[in-house]
């Protein structure tokens, strides 16, 4: 059974990370690219935020009576195949899985660039995604009662 209390607790760390995350997104484009620490801060949320919506996938995904997933990409498509989100958002949002794993485990060389245009990505993105989660945690505490 899906705990909203657990949902809700990472939610809140995922909005504290989206809003460093904006703090982050203030630089220009060359003053990022100049700054060791905030590009590696950047490449941290980044990491964060995913990393916190895969566990709140996988909570979902579980509790709804399905097997865990395979790997990150795929917890953001198990959430449409659940019809805990669209399947249009899920396609849309799924890629920063691949971010984030180039990220953790640098497969190839970093590109500053790549990562500084995907910060208002993300953060359009996650918040939708939170919008999202909270609404089908208000459906079911509603059909609960």
């Amino acid at each position: 059974m899906t705990d909203p209390l657990i949902v809700r607790r990472k939610l809140n760390k995922m909005i504290e990370y989206l809003g460093q995350l904006e703090e982050v997104n203030q630089y220009s484009m060359e003053n990022y690219l100049d700054n060791f620490f905030v590009k590696r801060t950047a490449e941290r949320l980044i990491q964060l935020i995913v990393e916190t919506a895969t566990d709140i996938n996988g909570h979902l995904i579980v509790s709804s009576g399905h097997k865990p997933p395979a790997d990150y990409y795929t917890s953001f498509i198990k959430l449409s195949d659940c019809q805990i989100v669209n399947q249009k958002f899920a396609e849309e949002i799924a890629p920063s899985a691949g971010l984030r794993n180039r990220l953790v485990h640098e497969y190839e060389e970093i590109d500053d660039q790549i990562v500084y245009k995907s910060i208002q990505k993300t953060i359009e993105s996650y918040k939708k995604y939170i919008r999202k989660i909270e609404s089908y945690l208000k459906n079911i505490e509603n059909s609960s009662r």
